[in-house]
């Protein structure tokens, strides 16, 4: 099994990493088709009453993410606020994804989607995000616009009893991280982060320069179905004086079904082939941010997307050569180079925060 082209990634993969989309009309296609089966045994039937059951809750309820699922992606812009701005038209996609325990250190856990289509020697596999569940953090690595990341402490108050999720992209290269707490009232287990700022929705970064950030509020939300992701979003336009203009509000609903209708088995046995060299990379980009601090990320190396340079080599792993760290911190390099020393000039504006 091996990874696509640019191409396939394209047409296979979410907002998260690089989506396709199709029109549809407003405000469809926003939950799932098929009705919530009538036995669902909650995480936390009851909600916690000392921070020690509050903590198990929310792990269990993390870990209730996993499993095989039918994906939905819908994305509508429902209100312009600057003069002029005309909303664009919905979008809709999908796909199969396998959600699995990729680390598990009780107080950090982290899930691994990998998407599948077709079944057998002919099934597509693609390596897709990755979200990581950090108890507590002390910092996050934050975007700060202008494919900036930097390490941004997280104040006591705010981190206590809270946890960060922090997403990655295929090629475990950072994409947002936010700060939320975890509810368990009212039969509803749900988390939800504060505004957290995140590069342009692959959907749309080769299409439109109209804006350059995507500012967000995220709901995780488990269901008797699966789990539903929810954004509240806001596309932000800086401009070079640090001065932020919203466009527009968006609504986005992820929508994750249980399934056992579609054969992951291709994308497991491509795991138990590629685990250990991507555990290395997710070392390398960690250790990267914590030797920099921040950094600017190059999206393109010698003309190819930067993902590309990786599936190569997770590739030749999977076929059993070895990979070195040294040649993934080339890449990384590659990825940072120049970039180590730019620092004020990435300052994010104070006017950062949401537009109500």
């Amino acid at each position: 099994m091996r990874h696509f082209s640019i191409l396939l990634v394209a047409a296979l993969t979410s907002a998260c990493a690089a989506g396709a989309t199709k029109r549809a009309p407003a405000l469809t296609g926003l939950a799932p088709a098929t009705p919530a089966p009538a036995a669902y045994q909650r995480p936390c039937q009851d909600a916690p009453a000392t921070p020690e059951q509050a903590f198990d809750c929310d792990r269990r309820s993390i870990l209730a993410m996993v499993g095989d699922f039918r994906v939905k992606f819908a994305f509508d812009e429902t209100l312009a606020l600057k003069p002029g701005y005309k909303p664009k038209a919905p979008q809709r996609s999908g796909g199969d994804e396998y959600v699995f325990v990729a680390e598990d250190r009780g107080d950090f856990i982290a899930l691994q989607h990998i998407l599948v289509a077709g079944s057998g020697k002919d099934a597509m596999v693609i390596k897709h995000w990755r979200q990581d569940w950090q108890y507590q953090p002390r910092e996050i690595l934050a975007f700060r616009g202008n494919k900036h990341f930097a390490l941004q402490a997280v104040p006591a108050e705010q981190a206590r009893g809270a946890w960060a999720q922090s997403v990655y992209e295929v090629d475990d290269a950072p994409r947002y991280a936010g700060v939320g707490r975890w509810t368990h009232a009212n039969g509803i287990d749900a988390w939800t982060s504060d505004f957290t700022w995140r590069p342009l929705p692959r959907r749309e970064y080769t299409k439109r320069n109209d804006y350059q950030v995507l500012g967000a509020i995220n709901r995780h939300t488990l269901t008797p179905g699966g789990w539903m992701h929810e954004q509240d979003n806001q596309k932000l336009e800086l401009s070079a004086d640090g001065k932020v203009t919203a466009l527009v509000r968006e609504v986005g609903i992820n929508s994750y079904e249980r399934t056992d209708k579609v054969d992951f088995s291709p994308g497991r046995v491509y795991w138990q082939k590629t685990a250990a060299f991507w555990a290395e990379v997710r070392k390398a980009w960690a250790d990267a941010a914590q030797q920099r601090r921040e950094y600017d990320l190059a999206h393109m190396l010698d003309e190819r997307p930067r993902f590309e340079a990786l599936f190569d080599l997770a590739d030749k792993a999977g076929n059993g050569e070895t990979i070195t760290r040294a040649q993934i911190d080339a890449v990384l390099e590659r990825a940072l180079a120049g970039q180590a020393d730019a620092r004020q000039a990435h300052a994010r504006p104070a006017a950062a925060a949401a537009v109500h």
